[in-house]
């Protein structure tokens, strides 16, 4: 199994009753999994705290409940993760936090442990898919011992990587009684107060339990190393400058993984919980060892921990605080604290390797496109949010100056305008149906309040696209696959006091290009929302058929290649030492903006009964 997929099966196998989450890679796969399941209620949330705070309220009403989101989903959800380790729970609760060292998907190397440490909710860290299951369903009993949320932490390799599990049968967990409760979740300062000395004596608890079960091995485990040849036996590692010493490590998660791989002959303490650490385990093994690395991604959460109670050891001296931690990074930063290991020494890692360039790219007949190709042409400053528009800030359509955070674009926007940005052709917001939905309305309504002269691009391609083709409000059924009604975002605009709101065919340059026009013409906040879906759901634009280039006609001017479009490509004939342009017409999906753009007549529709466009 996935990693992901493991955390789902062991939840559901802990009698999970609801699920809810907002998708964002790495941790989508969990709730896509645990929808599958009989037995479990499960939602895509508007966004992660609303998402947060449904999963709460299946726990006061007496239901195990799971949560998850990536890194920036637990900023949006703060408020009520912090306060509800402050309440406790009734049934038990799970929040799931995946971490992406390296940035494969996410816009920070937001190190998401600190959210443990910050609320005081406990921390369980796997390395494996096996550990995923067995760590989420240990995470259900301690939330509801200890009457806590209880977070499994998951980096994008765990969540993504697949190794065996060994599984069993869903647990008949009865759900227990809701009840009614005011001193306990209510958070005024009358019932808050004696929450936290509570939150405090629980913590206390906790960390007992953290250093039992390290002592015991349960949740933490020390594997002694590999006996090298030449060595006095496990642990003892070879120096460069002669000799051998006994070298431990203490590492949680992926970093265990990486660990093991670059120095096997160092013993290891593979911790499983985090927070509360056991400082007194780890004391016990570092007297164990002549020099103790602390081997963890991004920041050095665990080194400051260990040297703070007096625990000697090296981390982030050898160890990069960015990126994520391969075999061989970890490698080459035993070989810099002075350890003989020639595969490490010679071998280079992956950022030093000179690769072919794979920048992302929206797909063929993207609606993004059309829009993102007029904006360009008004030279708009433009301010984008999260979704698959942000490839436009890359070649060839690189016009889109801005992709800060969800929700962020319009807010912005208004901030630019003003400050008296938008001096060369205008300025504009970019959003997308699901951003809008997610955290995009509370900004528009703030430009209407202040009567702010902005302009905002809802880019409606009718799926929460860039994580996989999710479902949101804006669509018809929902990941229970239950017939449910669209919200209107042209009405929802209107309601919040848009008064100029304009729909628009983004495979239609011109009325992009007029629809553009108008809006940043208008005196007061205007709103243009595109209109077509995204091209995987359904893979084709309206079955319009495929475009093909006359090759004769074509001179090789570039405009339709300033798309962006991977259906087009170049051919070895040359026009006045410009490559001509070809069209895929197996991949083409038909928007027509190519044959828009093209000012010979070179590009045209490929006819039912001539397929080849000959």
């Amino acid at each position: 199994m996935l990693g992901n997929e493991a955390v789902a099966r062991g939840a559901w196998e802990a009698g999970v009753h609801v699920a809810a989450a907002y998708p964002g890679t790495p941790s989508t796969e969990i709730v896509t999994s645990l929808a599958r399941y009989e037995g479990v209620y499960a939602e895509w949330s508007t966004n992660e705290k609303v998402a947060y705070e449904v999963a709460f309220g299946a726990s006061m009403g007496g239901a195990r409940a799971l949560t998850a989101m990536k890194s920036a989903g637990a900023s949006v959800a703060a408020d009520p993760l912090i306060t509800s380790v402050y309440t406790g729970v009734n049934g038990g609760l799970v929040v799931c936090l995946a971490g992406d060292p390296g940035m494969a998907s996410g816009m920070t190397e937001q190190d998401d442990r600190y959210f443990g440490r910050m609320s005081s909710m406990p921390m369980l860290e796997p390395a494996d898919s096996q550990e995923c299951y067995d760590f989420v369903k240990l995470a259900f009993e301690l939330s509801e011992t200890y009457d806590v949320p209880v977070m499994v932490r998951l980096s994008i390799q765990t969540a993504h990587q697949k190794s065996i599990v060994r599984v069993g049968e869903r647990q008949a967990v009865e759900r227990k009684p809701p009840h009614r409760k005011t001193e306990k979740y209510s958070l005024l300062p009358r019932f808050s107060r004696p929450m936290h000395r509570s939150l405090i004596e629980r913590f206390e608890r906790l960390t007992g339990y953290a250093e039992a079960t390290a002592a015991s091995g349960e949740l933490a485990r020390v594997e002694p190393g590999a006996a090298l040849p030449g060595s006095e036996g496990s642990g003892w590692v070879p120096l460069a400058e002669g000799g051998h010493t006994r070298i431990g490590v203490v590492a949680a998660g992926a970093a265990c993984i990486s660990a093991k791989e670059a120095l096997p002959g160092a013993a290891l303490l593979k911790l499983g919980m985090i927070h509360p650490l056991p400082v007194e385990a780890v004391r016990r093994f570092a007297a164990t060892v002549d020099r103790l690395f602390v081997v963890e991604e991004l920041e050095p959460y665990l080194e400051e921990q260990l040297l703070a109670a007096g625990i000697s050891c090296e981390g982030k001296r050898w160890f990069p605080q960015w990126g994520e931690l391969t075999p061989v990074r970890v490698g080459r930063g035993f070989v810099e604290a002075g350890l003989d290991l020639p595969r490490w020494a010679e071998e280079k890692a992956a950022e030093d390797d000179s690769v072919i360039p794979r920048p992302p790219v929206l797909c063929t007949g993207c609606p993004h496109r059309g829009m993102a190709r007029a904006m360009k042409k008004l030279d708009l400053d433009v301010h984008g949010d999260i979704g698959c528009y942000d490839l436009t800030t890359l070649p060839p359509v690189e016009h889109m100056h801005s992709a800060f955070e969800m929700g962020a674009s319009i807010p912005i926007e208004q901030g630019f305008t003003r400050a008296g940005g938008g001096e060369h052709g205008g300025s504009i917001a970019v959003i997308g149906d699901s951003t809008f939905l997610h955290s995009g309305i509370t900004g528009l309504l703030n430009a209407v309040h202040q009567r702010t002269n902005v302009t905002v691009l809802i880019q409606d391609n009718r799926i929460t696209a860039m994580t996989g083709g999710q479902t949101n409000p804006h669509n018809e059924r929902t990941l229970a696959g239950v017939d449910t009604k669209p919200v209107d975002l042209a009405a929802i605009c209107r309601a919040l006091g848009v008064e100029h709101v304009a729909v628009v065919d983004p495979y239609d340059y011109q009325a992009c290009l007029d629809a553009l026009k108008a809006g940043l013409a208008f005196d007061g906040p205007a709103v243009i929302i595109t209109n077509r879906p995204c091209m995987l759901f359904p893979s084709k634009a309206a079955g319009l058929g495929a475009f093909a280039v006359d090759e004769e006609l074509c001179n090789a001017c570039q405009l339709c290649m300033s798309l962006g479009c991977p259906s087009l490509h170049h051919v070895e004939a040359t026009h006045k030492g410009r490559h001509k342009v070809a069209i895929d017409t197996d991949t083409c999906a038909g928007c027509s903006l190519c044959e828009q753009l093209c000012g010979t007549g070179a590009i045209r529709r490929v006819d039912a009964s001539d397929p080849e466009g000959a």
